[in-house]
């Protein structure tokens, strides 16, 4: 099911409908939806899909030769063949779609100035979209590799994670407490996505979908880091360490055991491929209270399964999906979810700001990460400032979280100028009345959102 993507396919219809041939580069994490997008896309339109593979010049040529059923002139064929006998069978502007594409510049030097000979060799009349999963790839390697031809490529276009209002939509049948738990494991990712389904419960779906020895999620967390990463046993420590809340250099040195130079060095490779991300405290809050240089995961996914799966295995497959799914992931689920809430949370606030529906227009939006509790979201305009506070476990929020919310605040030394509180219960009568008197508290649950 395809939903969402309405400024990615603006932009590609923007580039498609130039006057002139463009070689876009496009990537993303996989599993994020980039080939959904380009075919959806393309449907209607005069294109071809070629999806690449990890092996030599000779085999990609022989094999997307014969998917595309062309035999080469002689012994040695070559990039410039296959692409004069690729058969466009449709009307208007050519489409070339070659995914994985960093599987022919890894180890290909004539890929690329053949390829731009081509396009020029078309006039106005083809648009090439090079599609990679190779984060790390596009973003520190493709242009030295290729050099000057990189001068050619129209732009390079990120396709980031679907947000949680298009998790709504895939999930129709879910009322929107069930989509925030979804959205907690599983993120903005659809490929996660289509594992679950809205028929059974969240819970049910975690059974069998993740726990289970043959589902669909079971084993992911380990094939996500294998792609592209060597050393697996070091990269699993680091997340195991991350997904289980020692998330400083210290803490992490302290309980892996290796040299902080080292951690530096594969947290670093971990983050250029957008697997962990540093979190800093917001620019303009004292940082006096605040944790420096704190890791986390990015994907919810990853999180869970370091944080239940790789720690437990053992335990689960011996206990089976659902008495480790009650013993073990229940207890500790809430506080998962509220750790993954913020970010639903900090969508909304975003787009309320985007609207213009809060009390600032907000040019600077962060987080405050203290020793004592966290702002999970602080918004300021060059004079005021917002603080938020977002919470899934209890159920009511009451005057003494309110209180203790002003005292993280005060930590951070952040004039609260305003206070926003959004949560999945209930908001005591104490509470909201006190709020009803002041136009500078906002109280929202979990249906607003």
């Amino acid at each position: 099911m395809f939903v969402g993507r309405k400024r990615e396919l603006a932009y590609l219809e923007d580039l498609y409908n130039r006057d002139q041939s463009n070689i876009l580069c496009m990537y993303g994490h996989k599993g994020v939806g980039k080939t959904s997008l380009m075919l959806s896309f393309a449907n209607n339109k005069n294109y071809i899909y070629m999806m690449s593979r990890a092996c030599t010049e000779e085999q990609t040529l022989y094999m997307l030769g014969l998917e595309n059923g062309i035999e080469y002139a002689g012994s040695q064929p070559t990039f410039t063949e296959l692409f004069e006998k690729l058969s466009f069978s449709g009307n208007g502007k050519k489409i070339l779609i070659i995914d994985e594409f960093h599987n022919i510049v890894k180890y290909s030097t004539n890929f690329m100035p053949e390829l731009v000979k081509f396009v020029e060799s078309q006039g106005n009349n083809i648009f090439v979209i090079l599609c990679s999963s190779s984060i790390s790839f596009v973003e520190n390697t493709f242009v030295s590799k290729v050099g000057a031809l990189a001068q050619r490529l129209s732009g390079f276009f990120k396709v980031n994670p679907l947000s949680f209002a298009d998790c709504v939509k895939y999930f129709d049948g879910y009322d929107t407490l069930s989509c925030m738990e979804v959205y907690s494991l599983l993120g903005g990712m659809p490929s996660l996505w289509a594992s679950f389904s809205d028929k059974r419960s969240v819970a049910e779906n975690i059974k069998s979908a993740m726990l289970d020895g043959n589902g669909a999620l079971r084993s992911a967390g380990i094939d996500i880091i294998t792609e592209e990463l060597r050393e697996i046993n070091v990269y699993s420590t680091i997340l195991y360490y991350l997904a289980n809340d020692k998330n400083k250099l210290n803490e992490l040195h302290s309980n892996t055991g290796f040299s902080r130079a080292k951690i530096s060095v594969y947290i670093k490779n971990l983050m250029e491929r957008e697997i962990v991300e540093k979190v800093f405290s917001f620019d303009n809050a004292s940082s006096t209270n605040a944790k420096k240089g704190v890791y986390r995961i990015k994907s919810p996914y990853l999180h869970f399964f370091f944080k239940f799966i790789f720690k437990y295995e053992s335990k689960l497959v011996s206990m089976g999906p659902d008495k480790f799914y009650e013993s073990v992931v229940l207890p500790e689920l809430d506080d998962f979810y509220e750790e993954h809430f913020k970010s639903i949370c900090t969508e909304f606030l975003t787009l309320l700001n985007q609207m213009g529906q809060l009390p600032i227009k907000a040019t600077s939006i962060g987080e405050w990460v203290g020793k004592k509790g966290n702002i999970d979201v602080v918004m300021q305009d060059d004079e005021d400032s917002i603080v938020a506070f977002c919470n899934w476990k209890n159920p009511e929020i009451t005057m003494s979280d309110y209180k203790r919310y002003l005292g993280i605040a005060s930590d951070a030394r952040i004039h609260a100028d305003y206070i926003v509180i959004l949560a999945k219960g209930a908001f005591s009568q104490e509470l909201s009345q006190f709020a009803d008197n002041l136009d500078n508290i906002m109280l929202i649950d979990a249906n607003t959102l």
